[in-house]
């Protein structure tokens, strides 16, 4: 880890409380960023290559996995957290030397691995931690007169941010405390989401920024297919057990073993049920035993409503990262989860952001068990 100007919190708490300023504190000897920024001119580049170095700013679990993925990609993903977070990670769910010779609590100064160099950047809290003027903090962000950027802005900046009109009201996974109210954890994201939409790296002409959203999060760790272990992507399996909600740590397997694949939507939306597809899959099911019905919500792409598997998140994150805003990376999109075993490869990201759209509810009446291995006599 090198030295830098402290971004992070040391504690995550309320925001208003969570986070030190930079005027006022540095990693070095009370280095700080000048109280008059000038914004920074648009990037040189709109999209990253093998190589690059792209800023994290958590901290998470979803942050960790888009680690996991980057390098895996061939980027050089460099993890923002503050110290005692980094020291838990490290220590139990990212196992990574590499990752935490790169990791920071902050952005990178003059003589600073990176300084000058740095490409990318990702907001990708999972929770309302961060306040707004992190965005400019560090997409202008300067040192000694000179640009951390190696264009004078990032090449490519993704703001990630939860989907709005949420059907199923899930619990996020409590290992941080924090102390809100549901209207200031909705005034947080806005805000948020207002200065980034505000900046010019996403709201000029041509402008490098987009926005990911996603639905309640679970899974990034292995215990899914094998490729997950095989090709570095995922976490330890004590993520799983980090909350103390019963039951969680099924559920969050369950979305890594059968909820990989990938739904892509255009702009701020969820794919709600069909009134009558509940009654459908009764009707069209009671004559199988009910192991055979369970089956057929993790079988054939059946959609999530609202929730997002962190891997498939990830993945798609990595994949806009390499591509130009709007060519074909949609400016906006929310990330869902369907059932399939595998993540999109490039070719089916790319036509995916190009054609955006909800996945299709399947037809019960059509189910047949055994196209899935499944051999089992009907009641």
């Amino acid at each position: 880890m090198w030295k830098a100007v402290v971004l992070a919190a040391s504690a995550l708490f309320a925001p208003s409380e969570a986070f030190i300023d930079l005027q006022q504190q540095s990693r070095v000897g009370g280095c700080a960023l000048s109280s008059s920024q000038s914004p920074t001119a648009l990037k040189a580049s709109n999209f990253l290559e093998p190589g690059d170095p792209v800023m994290l700013v958590g901290p998470g679990f979803l942050q960790l996995v888009v680690a996991k993925h980057l390098k895996r990609a061939g980027l050089k993903p460099i993890i923002v957290a503050p110290q005692k977070k980094l020291d838990s990670f490290f220590s139990n769910i990212l196992l990574d030397k590499e990752l935490q010779a790169d990791s920071t609590i902050g952005m990178p100064e003059t003589g600073d691995p990176y300084f000058g160099e740095l490409k990318g950047v990702v907001f990708c809290a999972e929770d309302a931690i961060l306040p707004s003027d992190f965005v400019t903090r560090v997409m202008d962000f300067t040192h000694e007169g000179k640009s951390a950027w190696a264009n004078g802005a990032p090449s490519r900046a993704i703001c990630c941010l939860p989907v709005g009109g949420k059907v199923q009201k899930e619990k996020g996974n409590s290992w941080i405390p924090i102390f809100n109210n549901d209207r200031t954890v909705e005034m947080t994201w806005k805000n948020f989401e207002d200065k980034f939409k505000g900046h010019a790296v996403y709201k000029s002409e041509g402008g490098v920024g987009s926005i990911i959203r996603f639905g309640s999060l679970f899974g990034g760790s292995s215990d899914g297919p094998a490729f997950l272990k095989e090709e570095d992507l995922a976490l330890e399996e004590g993520m799983y057990k980090m909350s103390l909600e019963q039951y969680r740590d099924l559920r969050e397997r369950g979305f890594d073993r059968h909820r990989l694949g990938a739904q892509v939507l255009n702009g701020n939306t969820i794919n709600p049920k069909p009134t009558n597809q509940d009654k459908m899959e009764k009707e069209a099911l009671k004559k199988y035993p009910g192991e055979i019905q369970e089956a057929f919500g993790i079988l054939g792409g059946y959609p999530e409503i609202d929730r997002s598997n962190r891997h498939t998140v990830a993945s798609a994150i990595t994949a806009a990262l390499l591509k130009p805003v709007e060519e074909p990376v949609p400016k906006e999109m929310t990330i869902l989860s369907k059932a399939e075993q595998q993540l999109p490869t490039s070719d089916e990201w790319y036509e995916m952001f190009s054609n955006p759209a909800p996945a299709s509810w399947p037809d019960p009446f059509t189910f047949r068990p055994e196209a899935y291995g499944l051999e089992v006599e009907a009641k």
